[in-house]
C-alpha cells in the first residue's frame, strides 16, 4: 500500500467522485420515480333521457403527483351505480396531466334503462350516486409506459339534470 500523500489524495478524489455520481443519480432516479395518478369520480351531468336510454357525462378529477406531466394514451373504466353494472367510459383521444396538480377529464356514457333503477334511487334520495370504477389508464412517463389500474369507490353528486 502506498504511504505517499499523493495516494490518499488521488483515493480521497476518487472516494468522492464516485460518491458525487452515486448522489446525482439518486437523485436522477428519484426524479423519475412513479407515482401512479389517482381518479375519482368528481360529478356526473345528465345530459339526455330518451325512451331507449339516455347520456351522462362523467367528470373525473386526475392527480398527478408525479413532478413531471403524464400523457395518457388511452382511458377504459367500467362504471357501476349504486352496486349495479352500468356501462364502460373510454378514451383514445391523447390526455396530458401536468405535472403536481389536479386535471378535470370529461367523458360521455351512454346507457340502456336496464340497471337504471338503483341509480335513481341514490338520485332521489340523496341527490347522489354511489360509483364503483374499475379499469385502466396507459400513461407515458418520462422513462416508459405504464398501465395504472384504477379500483375506486365513492359517491357523485348528480347535477344539471337535462341541460
Amino acid at each position: 500500500m502506498c504511504a505517499h500523500p499523493s495516494c490518499y489524495r488521488r483515493v480521497l478524489s476518487w472516494a468522492l467522485c464516485a460518491t458525487t455520481v452515486a448522489l446525482a443519480a439518486c437523485s436522477v432516479v428519484q426524479r423519475f420515480a412513479f407515482t401512479p395518478p389517482a381518479v375519482a369520480l368528481e360529478t356526473v351531468t345528465v345530459t339526455g333521457v330518451s325512451l331507449s336510454g339516455g347520456s351522462l357525462t362523467l367528470h373525473f378529477d386526475v392527480e398527478n403527483p408525479n413532478p413531471y406531466a403524464l400523457h395518457g394514451t388511452e382511458f377504459s373504466v367500467d362504471v357501476e351505480l349504486e352496486g349495479t353494472p352500468f356501462g364502460r367510459v373510454s378514451r383514445d383521444e391523447p390526455l396530458t396531466l401536468p405535472s403536481t396538480t389536479h386535471s378535470r377529464v370529461d367523458l360521455d356514457l351512454q346507457f340502456t334503462w336496464a340497471g337504471v333503477g338503483a341509480a335513481a334511487r341514490g338520485i332521489i334520495d340523496r341527490g347522489a350516486v354511489s360509483y364503483g370504477l374499475r379499469g385502466r389508464f396507459l400513461v407515458d412517463t418520462p422513462i416508459d409506459q405504464r398501465w395504472v389500474e384504477i379500483g375506486t369507490t365513492g359517491e357523485a353528486n348528480v347535477v344539471d339534470l337535462l341541460r
